[in-house]
């Protein structure tokens, strides 16, 4: 696409020349010339259609990160935590978004997530853009030792009763890590997705997170 502007710059510039050409010939020779012009006209306008058409493939990209979703087997629509492994020190601040891939169309979540208390503390949980509408989402965390229960609604406006689906973030949990060691993140038995007319989003796989804290 780059080479767009530069090939339309050499066509201007050959058609211009071709017609200063025309222009100062002859008129016994206008009609013969006019033929020849013709052709290395329509040369070069198919030789620019094919360096455009060839210039817009798209790029092929390697994904190898091992945390992209691509490479994190899982089977769609899913959920998983972003980033999958975070490493932190003592009494450090961080934070893990709840992501699902290639979601189906909802309109509420409950996000049953389960951590290690001993470990981490939740401070606050925020909605992500997945329920995101002219409102904002209505939320609700209750917090007990080691399970985070979150409940996501989309509030309702004239153009929409449910999202789109897709690949968003639902929410992003703050922790504070309080203890060395290692633990996990996991989506509970109760995570569940619901579209408006209150009809189950199945979800067919789910990632695991990790928290390394030094």
């Amino acid at each position: 696409i780059w080479l767009m502007p530069i090939l339309l710059h050499q066509m201007m510039i050959f058609l211009m020349e071709t017609i200063i050409l025309i222009l100062n010939t002859n008129l016994m020779r206008i009609k013969y010339n006019s033929i020849i012009v013709f052709k290395k006209i329509v040369h070069k306008l198919f030789l620019c259609c094919l360096f455009l058409i060839l210039s817009c493939d798209e790029a092929n990209y390697v994904l190898n990160n091992p945390f992209d979703p691509e490479n994190m087997d899982l089977e769609a629509p899913a959920l998983f935590f972003h980033p999958a492994e975070i490493n932190t020190q003592l009494n450090s601040s961080i934070s893990v978004q709840l992501y699902g891939l290639k979601l189906n169309p909802s309109a509420a979540a409950q996000l049953d997530i389960r951590y290690d208390w001993g470990s981490v503390r939740v401070d606050s949980v925020t909605a992500g853009e997945f329920f995101q509408s002219q409102n904002s989402p209505i939320q609700i965390v209750e917090n007990e030792q080691g399970v985070l229960d979150i409940l996501i609604y989309l509030l309702p406006d004239i153009e929409m009763d449910q999202n789109d689906g897709g690949t968003w973030s639902l929410a992003t949990i703050h922790l504070t890590a309080i203890s060395t060691g290692n633990s996990e993140l996991l989506y509970g038995k109760n995570t569940k997705l619901r579209d408006a007319k209150n009809d189950s989003a199945h979800i067919k796989s789910y990632g695991i997170g990790l928290i390394n804290v030094e």
